[in-house]
């Protein structure tokens, strides 16, 4: 699934809760919408590289962003000397439940 023309971006957010993401950016078109990318509890923000759907994602001119949860990050990225994260609710404002009432914290 490797395409030699997408680059897979990795970083930590900024802060005291930092999060590991892959990013990857359009390739040669216009910029469409950005796209989250959750994992469930035996996969990492890995896997959507090795399935090609990062890859995929930038072709068709999407920004798209996988996230590690928290526990995984810390798993897998402790012995590469970065931290591992607080709760993803710590990082996250709250979303409302109803569009014209405020999320309560």
């Amino acid at each position: 699934w490797g395409d030699p023309n997408v680059t897979v971006l990795a970083g930590l957010t900024p802060g005291n809760s930092p999060i590991f993401y892959r990013e990857v950016l359009p390739l040669n078109q216009a910029h469409r919408v950005e796209v989250v990318l959750l994992h469930g509890k035996a996969f990492n923000s890995h896997t959507w590289e090795q399935l090609g759907t990062l890859q995929l994602l930038s072709q068709r001119g999407y920004r798209a962003v996988a996230l590690d949860l928290p526990a995984h990050h810390a798993q897998r990225h402790d012995q590469q000397g970065s931290r591992g994260g607080a709760p993803i609710g710590d990082a996250l404002p709250p979303v409302p439940a109803h569009p014209h009432r405020p999320a309560q914290a």
